[in-house]
Order: structure tokens, then sequence, then C-alpha cells
């Protein structure tokens, strides 16, 4: 039985990576695939890259790396991956292992391979140290790249000599082992040669052949050279073999799998990985998979994710995937997920979260070590979480706001200002995409709360908008108070203008405080007393065309209204001239 994990890897200057950055993966009890999530650039495939190049899938010479694969091209920043690999031990020849100063018949992939680049005498080399070659052969590493789908069900040798294709390895894989297979290879050899030599025999082709023989051999001086047209060696005529799909349960109407699209070979390929699964029972494999979403609706991203990803780790096996989908991940087992992004001020990828032993419940948790989603919040996850979860797991920056008018009230004011200070219509209407931020409505101050720590969770940067639902401006001070316990007994709290307040009041109050103790003051900011008043429009009137127009209005807007503190989280200062 052999078995194979990636414990943890670090990685330094390598393409986005810049300062380093050390990913660790839940160990064999965690029975989750592992999701690396973010948005488009923000470094999946580098730290993909990095796992291929730790594992031995993409091999080390001293060649490897050239200047595109420093980080900022910079030949001062020496590449590092530093690869933490847990394997079973395997049988080998006698060997003296200076270590322990004792001959030993057994070696294992366990150790840290460290691969570093340096620039000498003007040229880019690189190495692993120690040496991996020779080892992970002895190990099940399967690696997918659902971006190059047809390229993975390609069976045939390179124009190199070498296999590309996971299935193509697979297969010869299958070949080299079998016992029973290699007890008829002579006997193959011997069928097929005389099935060959019956179809040939007194026909054109072996007249051809004769031809091509004979003038071979004059102009290689009269060589008496043999010249024969069969088929490929043993071991290779499985690999010049192709599957062949029957629709309908037609056997005599076959068509080629790669005629097929890209949708149903990615099918082909999912009952690919749960046969090697299920004919790998006491080996621990590793997979690794490059955004598997790729060609899926929606509905079959979650059931390759439930019926191949989590069935593979459920069996042991050690599932490493990137992703965009968010049907592709466990929000209420957040252990099994990495999220990285690319900072925009120190321009290189860095982790946002990978938390991996931080709880021992499976469900996210906030501050308090309470459940921000659970089952028992279910009704609340299906109606804020569900349909926002895209947007907190792949975006950069989320402006969290009560309902519709407030999502068209702001993306026309932002379009409008970019507008205003690019000059550029286009650009303005895709601004937001562009960066990265996304808007998500929380329908709620009492929902506002699930959201932001959800984001605070996944460590994504968030901006609350709300209405302050009181005429007077007194956030500051309620901001001051610290506790609940002091809230209720503050004159703010209990008194306006010297008269009791109301208990509608006073649970506003609290809800206003709860949600400024939540997001932090610097995160928020409330319309007074409503979006309506703040646009200088008829509170009593809520039709979004009118809201609309309104704001398209403005020739400026209002502090009130687009606050400072908001400009800057939407780096519309970056745009001024």
């Amino acid at each position: 039985m052999s078995k194979i994990r990636i414990n943890s890897i670090s990685i330094k200057n390598y393409r986005s990576f810049g300062e380093q950055q050390t990913f660790f993966f839940p160990n064999e009890t965690y029975k989750k695939p592992t999701a690396i999530v973010g948005y488009n650039n923000s470094g999946k495939t580098n730290l993909m890259n990095c796992i291929l190049y730790g594992i031995g899938n993409k091999f080390i010479q001293s060649n490897t790396f050239e200047a595109n694969d420093l980080h900022n091209l910079d030949y001062e920043n020496n590449i590092e991956i530093s690869t933490d690999i847990a394997g079973s031990e395997f049988s080998c020849e006698k060997y003296w292992d200076k270590i322990t100063n004792t001959h030993k018949t057994e070696k294992s992939i366990t150790n840290t391979y460290k691969i570093t680049s340096i620039l000498d005498d003007n040229e880019l080399k690189s190495e692993m140290k120690p040496s991996m070659f020779g080892l992970n052969k002895h190990y099940n590493i399967f690696y997918i790249n659902f971006h190059n789908i047809k390229q993975e069900i390609i069976t045939r040798k390179s124009t190199w000599g070498g296999l590309t294709s996971f299935l193509a390895k697979h297969i010869s894989k299958l070949v080299a082992i079998d016992t029973e297979m290699n007890k008829k290879k002579s006997i193959y050899e011997q069928e097929v040669k005389n099935a060959t030599d019956e179809v040939l025999k007194d026909s054109m082709l072996h007249q051809f052949i004769g031809a091509i023989k004979e003038n071979y051999s004059t102009n290689l001086r009269d060589n008496n050279c043999e010249v024969t047209f069969g088929l490929p060696d043993y071991q290779d005529i499985f690999l010049q073999m192709i599957f062949k799909i029957g629709l309908n349960g037609s056997k005599e109407h076959l068509i080629p799998i790669d005629h097929f699209g890209d949708g149903y070979i990615s099918m082909f390929i999912m009952a690919v990985i749960k046969a090697i699964a299920e004919s790998n029972t006491e080996d621990k494999c590793l997979f690794l998979f490059e955004e598997p979403e790729s060609f899926l609706h929606e509905n079959h991203q979650e059931y390759f994710y439930k019926t191949v990803l989590c069935n593979l780790s459920d069996n042991g096996h050690q599932v490493i995937y990137t992703t965009h989908s968010d049907k592709m991940v466990d929000i209420f087992d957040t252990q099994g997920i990495i999220r990285i992004e690319f900072d925009e001020k120190s321009k290189q990828t860095l982790i946002k979260y990978n938390e991996t032993d931080t709880f021992t419940l499976t469900m996210p948790q906030n501050e308090n070590e309470e459940n921000i989603i659970s089952y028992d919040e279910f009704n609340n996850y299906i109606k804020f979480v569900e349909p926002n979860l895209n947007k907190i797991l792949f975006s950069r920056k989320v402006i969290l706001v009560e309902g519709a008018n407030d999502i068209l009230a702001y993306k026309t004011a932002i379009e409008k200002e970019v507008e205003r200070l690019k000059g550029n219509k286009n650009y303005a209407q895709t601004y937001l995409n562009f960066l990265n931020m996304a808007f998500i409505v929380h329908h709620g101050k009492g929902t506002a709360y699930l959201l932001i720590d959800l984001c605070k969770h996944f460590k994504l940067e968030y901006f609350v908008i709300n209405d302050w639902d009181f005429d007077e401006d007194f956030i500051q001070e309620l901001a001051n108070i610290k506790d609940e316990t002091q809230l209720k007994s503050s004159n703010l709290y209990l008194k306006k203008n010297g008269i009791d307040r109301s208990s509608a009041e006073k649970g506003q109050i609290t809800t206003n405080w709860k949600l400024l103790n939540s997001a932090e003051l610097s995160n928020i900011h409330f319309n007074i007393p409503k979006l309506e008043n703040v646009l200088g429009y008829p509170s009593n009137n809520k039709s979004s065309l009118g809201i609309l127009n309104k704001v398209r209005s403005f020739t400026n807007y209002p502090e009130s209204f687009l606050p400072q503190k908001l400009r800057d989280y939407l780096e519309l200062n970056s745009l001024e001239i």
C-alpha cells in the first residue's frame, strides 16, 4: 500500500508571490477536499504550479525557471519553494543510509524539499534539495487541468516520448504492473503477428512494403535491413487505443470520445477519476485539480463536488483543487478552504484565509466563538448567505447595503463619479467589476451582522451602508459606548430631550449600536435618517425609477451620501488627477 500527503508548502518570489507565504493543509483525519479560492489573477494557478514543482510532477532541472518566473522579473528575487511531504515506505535495493549509518532496503518520500533559484554567471539556475529523483513514481499522484480537458484524454506519447495526460500515465502503470496481462504478452504478440501476416499476404500493401525495403536497403549501401509494418510494441499498444462511446446503448455505432464537446468529456473524466479511486482501495492517492467546474453547469458542479471530490476525500485520498465556483465549496466547513488575494498595494499574492486547526467545530465562527452560520440558522443561510456566497469568496471587497434602492443609488453614483474623473463611460460602467468589488444586499440590520461576521471570518474587506432611522446624528456618541450594559444605562438610550424613549426607539438604538460595534465606525456609513432624505427625495415614494433619476441629477454628491471614507474604500482617490 502506498500513501502520500502534502502537509504544507511555503512560497517566496515565484511570479505573483513575493514575501514568503506558507500554506497548511488539513491532516489525514480531515475527510474533506481542500479548495483554493480567489478571484481572477489572485495567484491560484501560481500556487498550483508550486505544488506541482514541490511534488515532482513538474521536474526541477538546472534551467527550469526563467526571468518571467521571478517576482517582479527581478533577478534579486530568488525563488524559494519548500514542500513538506509525508509518504509511506517502499521496497528498494539495499543501500547505505548516511543518517543512520546502516544498510536499508526501504525508502520513503517523506521529507521537506526545498526548491531554489540563483543567478550564477548571468544564468538563472535552479535546484531541489534533497533530490526527489525516482521517488514520486512509487506513489499515486494525479493532476488534471480542466482548462485543457481534451488533452487529458490523449493517451499517446508526446513527440519527446513522454506521457502528458493523467489517463495515459494511469493506463501505462496498469499495463506495467498487471501480472495477468504480462503472462499473455508473448501469446498476444504472436497472435497479432499471425493475424497481420495473414491479412497482408498477397496484398498490394505487402508489395508496397517490400518495395520500401528494397529501396531503403539500396539507400543504405545495400545493407540488408529488415522493414516491417505492424502494431506498436506491446507496452505502447494500449496507449494507441482510444475510448469510444455508444450513445443510448448502441454497440454498433461508436464515436471516439474526443469528438464530443468539453462538457461531455468532463463527465467522462469524472467517471475515470471515480474508477481510479475505486481501484485504489488500499493506496491513498494525491489528486490535484485545476478548476474542475470548467464546462459544467452549476448543477453538475455541485454533483462533481459531492460525488467525486468529497468521495475521494472520504476514502482517505488528499484532494486539492482551485475553483471559481461557490458550488464547489462547503461553507459549513471552512477548514478545507484556502483563500488568497492579490494585494494591490504590495503587488503580491497573500494568504487571506487558511485556518486548518483554529476550531474543532466545522461551522465557521465569529470572534465570540459563536457559529456564524449553522443548520439552526438554515433559513437565514438560504435567504442571505447562499445568494451572496460567490461574492464573499471571490471578491476583493464588498459593499453591504440594505436593499435594492441602495444598490441602484450607489452604483449609479459611483459610475457617475468614475466617468467624471476618467471621462470614459465604458470604464465607469465596469469599474467595480474590474477591481473585483461587489454589492451585497443584507435586507436589514439584523442580518447584516451575519454577513459582516462571515466577511471577517474570510478576512474579506467590507463596507456597510445603512439607514440611521433617527433624525439626530449621535453616531460618534453611540460608537464610544463599550458594551450593552453601559448602553442601556446611558441617557442617550433612556431619554430624548428629557422624555423617556419608546421601546421601539430603544430597540433601534440597540440595533444601531450592535451594527456599529460589529462593523466598526471606519467601515460603516449611515444615511441620516434614510437614503431618500439624504438625496432629497420624498420618502413616501419608494419608486426605484424616481430614485435613479434623482441620483442622476446630482453634479456633485454630498458628504452625507458619499463620504470620504467610502470614496477611499472604493479607491476613487486613485482616479483623481
